[in-house]
């Protein structure tokens, strides 16, 4: 199966700094798309979404993977969701 090509542009808005959280690349990327790709129910996906400090460090890596950037990255969109998710409580 070919990887879907929302995944670049995922890629490059990250690159240039316009997705500053985990979260907002679901305003790119289909949320049904990812957990397909992560081998996860969409369900899942949701809560992780809403709980970022539950991901493993083996989904943080496929995400990293599937978007052809580095580890690092994708751990700072996590952690600055963490934060956000953490303020509006």
């Amino acid at each position: 199966m070919e990887k879907d090509k929302r995944y670049k542009q995922v890629k490059l808005l990250i690159s240039k700094g316009e997705i500053k959280s985990f979260n907002e690349i679901f305003d790119t990327l289909l949320k049904s798309i990812l957990a397909r790709d992560l081998h996860r129910k969409g369900a899942t996906l949701t809560k992780l979404m809403k709980r970022v400090d539950k991901f493993y460090l083996r989904d943080i890596t496929a995400i990293a993977d599937l978007l052809e950037i580095e580890l690092e990255p994708v751990l700072n969109l996590i952690i600055a969701q963490y934060i956000r998710n953490k303020t509006r409580k």
